[in-house]
């Protein structure tokens, strides 16, 4: 209890010792800090506290074939750093949604930038961090032996408390705390689960129990695994996971000087990402081979990280998932309030409102999306079926974020029907699965294949259906994209880099495997 005791002390005085700082912007950077400080800080946004439990529960059901679904991100994780942070920097806008009003102009941009104000900076916002919540109330859950409920209305109550003091420069010092007290906690968690494992032997203790699972590609006659295959490398990394950096990452760009610097604030946590993987994934190996129960019950790896670690040094492994958990947070927290006080309150309802006035929204709005992610919470029971539903929320969506930048003939309704009919086909498809010609693969990745389908041709009916402003937009866009050959240049080159990383991932854990 006494390091908690001085971590809370430890995060009260820096927060009272830069207390002036609450007097500035909430969501922007008012001075421009080290793209070092700025990509820990994304760095942690990243970071999630329930990445262990997720990769333990798909391991432990799909085996290695269920990686392609996270590697797949690999694909393009680089085509923000490189193409879109320095457009960002450039822009300098307070939120991303501002984007909106400068590239969509008219009553119809107006209205997309309202729709997601409230779409995404309530909803959107307040599911994902639903997540989260999640993902550390099973934390505090095992630790102290709580039962599920409660461990969630705790970590709804910690985050409303740390929702109060979500100023955005002060975050960016917090970050950097957190990400020390992170590494610490992983190197204590990795050092104690590799003892009691049996060190690189019993990294395939797991396998050897189920050689089935040490596979990459799926057997030859295993329809369903090829046809999530096929979903995860041909269709979900670019219609649900490639968007443009805005939303919190747009912050980080920002919040330093000059473009080349934001494209190094977006390849640090790439980087760091891509060196960690390899330890993750061994820790978790280690993890599953320790387990009595090899299920897909995601809670498997709290328990037994737990049951690793000596009994002083626990606390310190607490504090190490709390700083996943309260650093990802405080930033959608951050962002989902930006879209609903300054990109809905102070620019719909009342733009005349004082400093004090739009203070007073901005946290309460943090509060207010705290307590709805701890309702949703409380409703959802796995977190691959909530990540699932995530992807297929924004299958079709992504490719609209990306040629807008350079596709002019994309208007505000192109964007908005776009997001409304992901998200009907989504809420939908459930109910026609059975009757569909795909009934007999997998829901999840049937779902993220039509919805991008039905999606992408709504919007491009829709783009072609209403009013053409190309020249209006081509005016101001030019000046940000200088060239948009070169952006085509640099988005294939960070494509093919990309493609490069997947394979050397994936042939490296075939030979460790093999």
């Amino acid at each position: 209890m006494l390091i908690f005791a001085f971590y809370f002390i430890l995060i009260i005085t820096l927060t009272f010792l830069q207390k002036k700082e609450w007097f500035n912007s909430i969501f922007k950077a008012n001075k421009k800090v080290s793209w070092v400080i700025s990509g820990i800080s994304l760095y942690m946004f990243y970071l999630s506290v329930d990445q262990g439990q997720y990769l333990t529960g798909l391991i432990a059901k799909h085996g290695m074939q269920g990686m392609w679904m996270v590697w797949a991100g690999w694909l393009g994780a680089f085509v923000v750093p490189i193409v879109f942070a320095p457009l960002w920097q450039k822009m300098d806008f307070i939120t991303d949604n501002q984007f909106l009003l400068f590239r969509f102009p008219g009553k119809s941009g107006k209205i997309l930038h309202l729709f997601r104000a409230i779409y995404v900076g309530g909803l959107v916002v307040a599911l994902s961090l639903s997540f989260h919540v999640i993902g550390f109330s099973r934390v505090i859950q095992i630790y102290f032996d709580i039962n599920p409920k409660n461990a969630i209305l705790i970590t709804g109550l910690v985050l409303c408390l740390f929702a109060l003091k979500n100023v955005f420069d002060l975050k960016l010092k917090m970050d950097a705390l957190h990400a020390v007290l992170y590494f610490i906690s992983f190197s204590i968690i990795f050092y104690s689960v590799w003892n009691t494992g049996n060190g690189w032997d019993g990294i395939f203790n797991f396998f050897d129990k189920h050689p089935e699972k040490s596979t990459l590609v799926p057997a030859t006659h295993d329809t369903n695994a090829w046809f999530s295959l096929v979903v995860f490398l041909g269709i979900q990394w670019w219609s649900c996971y490639l968007f443009d950096g805005g939303g919190p990452e747009m912050a980080r760009f920002t919040a330093v000087k000059g473009t080349k610097n934001a494209m190094l604030t977006g390849l640090l946590p790439t980087t760091i990402s891509l060196i960690l993987s390899f330890f993750i994934l061994v820790h978790i190996f280690l993890i599953l081979g320790l387990s009595r129960d090899n299920s897909s019950n995601e809670i498997q790896y709290v328990e037994t990280v737990f049951g690793s670690v000596t009994s002083s040094l626990k606390p310190l492994v607490l504090l190490g998932f709390f700083g996943m958990f309260i650093s990802t947070s405080e930033s959608l927290l951050n962002w989902g309030a930006s879209f609903l006080t300054m990109d809905a309150y102070k620019q719909y309802i009342n733009p005349t409102s004082s400093d004090n006035k739009i203070r007073f929204v901005s946290f309460t709005s943090m509060l207010l999306l705290s307590v709805i992610s701890m309702f949703f919470a409380l409703q959802i029971q796995s977190l691959q079926s909530l990540i699932k539903v995530t992807f297929s929320i924004a299958a079709g969506v992504a490719p609209v974020y990306i040629l807008r930048w350079i596709w002019f003939r994309i208007n505000a309704w192109s964007q908005l029907s776009a997001m409304l009919s992901s998200a009907v086909f989504t809420l939908l498809y459930p109910q026609f699965h059975p009757i569909l010609p795909l009934k007999n693969f997998p829901m999840e990745e049937s779902r993220v294949l039509v919805v991008t389908v039905l999606t992408s041709v709504v919007w491009l009916f829709v783009t072609f259906l209403t009013i053409n402003q190309s020249k209006e937009i081509g005016l101001k866009m030019m000046p940000i994209l200088n060239s948009r050959k070169l952006f085509v240049k640099k988005f294939a080159f960070a494509i093919i880099f990309g493609v490069l990383i997947l394979i050397s991932i994936a042939i490296s854990w075939y030979y460790i495997l093999k």
